[in-house]
């Protein structure tokens, strides 16, 4: 199999994220890249793909957030997003700051304040 057959590595990539989330593009909860999540240890979704084990495993060792879930896993924040959501709603997830506030203004906030250190530090 050749990249020039149109089967390459990087067409079956978009394929796969694809086939992840059952053609879904929009998680069910509102998550941002920092909201931190910790499995529920009494709960298990019904069913549990490699990729589903995976997230488990990774939340189950303390909170992690959704940024660097989707860095660990290689899968665009889309998709780990759909995939928490459906964890979620499967009480397998629990957020691990279900206080904090879950909005895109919080989001841009951090990020201007994090540009904002940099540029000062060079």
């Amino acid at each position: 199999m050749t990249s020039d057959d149109g089967w390459s590595d990087s067409a079956l990539r978009d394929v796969r994220s694809y086939t992840l989330t059952g053609g879904r593009t929009r998680p069910r909860h509102a998550l941002n890249l920092t909201t931190c999540l910790i499995t529920r240890p009494a709960r298990q979704p019904a069913q549990r793909s490699p990729e589903i084990a995976e997230l488990l495993g990774h939340c189950s060792h303390g909170p992690r957030c959704v940024a660097e879930i989707a860095a660990v896993m290689h899968q665009p924040a889309q998709v780990i997003k759909v995939l928490i959501s459906d964890l979620l709603d499967a009480d397998a997830l629990a957020l691990a700051n279900p206080s904090a506030p879950v909005t895109d203004d919080a989001e841009v906030e951090l990020l201007e304040a994090l540009l904002h250190g940099l540029r000062r530090k060079v």
